[in-house]
């Protein structure tokens, strides 16, 4: 386990996101959002780091935005990466507010060189205005055969004055966190009579060639509200759903972008799951698979094949799961996909498995993983457990999933507790090429009115063959 015991739906962890030491498999960080009694704000995103693989867990002495006077905030993300003078650097970015005033987010961004002890000064982005969005993302080129290695890369959401959709901020650092160059990534053009759009989700990932590609959720709409910002309005205000992605270049020394077209990579199907936010049945009201909350994201590092996971949720078909997974790969910078589908895990106690909520981590030798929650296709008490599936020849085809444990929880027992599991849920690659995934679980809730949830990390060791 890698957070404390949960006591009350209040004192509760979700929302993790690992990185991992580019040289040491042993070392792995942990930023996790936690809400418990006498913590700032009410909030108190959480830094842990293991220095033996992930067998036992230590809090950072330092805390990013310590003495600043601003909050800290949901949506903390970590990234590990290469420092000045051959170090090593842990890097830290959240929307952060003045004192407790939620609804004034601001992206902000922090750094250790010291596994967490000491902290830099805060940095605000100041050149986008507060509101109540964010949801960063951030990750570092760690390719030592790169042109841009060493290049720190933050996106966030923000919203323009008479925009029709949220912004996608991204920045760039070329001095280790010092100095950032924004630029703004255009929306992928919606169908006709659909000129509003809603995006979110944002994710970032280095190419060996130097770029680094940007995916995002997106649901083009007749009107977007921008006070009721996640709601979709149902079937007749929606007019296509997705996850889009665009390459972008950064020239390091001239400190330029060249950004090439946003596109829909991967639609999603239109069901009341989809477009109206309808909860899985069985669950209480409380597990939404949406696939606005996560998709899995990767680029081989060797041959830059770029792969995308995607869930999709509707109704019952005979012999079929609601949820399943589906896996694009390209080689050509995004222009084109081909589509494959990971299996289900078999049948829990007799019930059928839908696949929900995925990540996505090429490994060792190329073999590629798909981590996700696998849920009851019942009316009733469903229970949830976690799986991942393996592709060994480049995604083409997919091995059977494998539960991570024995262990299943029941999905009604976080009645209190919408999406605390499977929201930004990550798994990511360790230095020896085997995979480190963390995931919110809902085990020790024993009731809804309790609503616990931790979180728990899995090592999936990557083997020839």
């Amino acid at each position: 386990m890698v957070s404390g015991a949960a006591r009350s739906v209040m004192d509760r962890a979700w929302e993790p996101i690992v990185a991992t030491d580019p040289t040491d498999a042993n070392s792995i960080a942990v930023v996790y959002q936690h809400r418990g009694p006498g913590t700032a704000c009410s909030l108190n995103p959480t830094i842990r780091i293991s220095a033996d693989g992930g067998r036992t867990w230590r809090s950072t002495k330092g805390h990013p935005g310590a003495g600043s006077g601003r909050g800290l905030s949901l949506h903390a993300a970590i990234a590990w990466g290469p420092g000045p003078a051959g170090g090593r650097r842990l890097y830290w970015t959240n929307m952060t507010v003045p004192g407790c005033a939620y609804g004034a987010f601001s992206l902000s961004t922090s750094w250790s060189d010291d596994r967490g002890t000491t902290w830099s000064k805060l940095r605000v982005e100041r050149r986008t205005p507060p509101w109540v969005g964010g949801f960063p993302e951030i990750a570092v080129d760690r390719n030592e055969a790169s042109p841009n290695y060493g290049v720190v890369y933050v996106a966030y959401n923000w919203l323009p004055p008479r925009a029709s959709a949220p912004g996608f901020r991204l920045l760039a650092s070329p001095d280790f966190g010092r100095t950032w160059m924004p630029l703004e990534i255009p929306v992928a053009k919606g169908p006709r009579g659909y000129p509003d759009s809603w995006r979110i989700g944002y994710r970032l990932v280095t190419a060996p060639d130097g770029s680094v590609y940007a995916s995002w959720y997106q649901v083009d709409l007749r009107r977007w509200d921008r006070v009721r910002i996640f709601a979709k309005g149902g079937a007749g205000n929606v007019g296509r759903l997705g996850v889009a992605i665009a390459r972008i270049r950064f020239d390091r020394s001239k400190r330029t972008f060249s950004v090439g077209p946003s596109t829909i990579a991967a639609t999603v199907r239109e069901t009341a799951y989809t477009t109206s936010g309808a909860s899985a049945p069985g669950t209480a009201g409380n597990i939404r698979p949406d696939p606005m909350w996560l998709h899995g994201i990767d680029v081989d590092p060797q041959s830059g094949r770029i792969y995308l996971a995607v869930a999709g949720y509707g109704p019952a078909a005979p012999g079929a799961s609601r949820g399943t997974i589906r896996v694009a790969r390209s080689d050509d910078a995004g222009r084109t996909w081909k589509f494959t589908t990971v299996p289900s895990l078999p049948p829990v106690n007799g019930r059928r498995q839908s696949s929900i909520k995925p990540n996505l981590v090429v490994a060792a030798g190329g073999s590629v993983v798909v981590t996700f929650h696998s849920l009851d296709d019942t009316m009733a008490n469903a229970t949830i457990g976690n799986a991942y599936a393996v592709s060994t020849d480049a995604g083409v085809t997919w091995g059977t999933p494998v539960a991570v444990s024995g262990v299943r929880w029941r999905a009604a027992n976080l009645g209190g507790v919408v999406n605390g599991a499977g929201l930004r849920e990550r798994a990511t690659r360790l230095a020896n090429g085997d995979v480190y995934w963390v995931y919110g679980d809902g085990r020790r809730a024993t009731g809804a009115a309790a609503g616990r949830t931790v979180i728990y990390g899995s090592a999936i060791r990557i083997r020839p063959g």
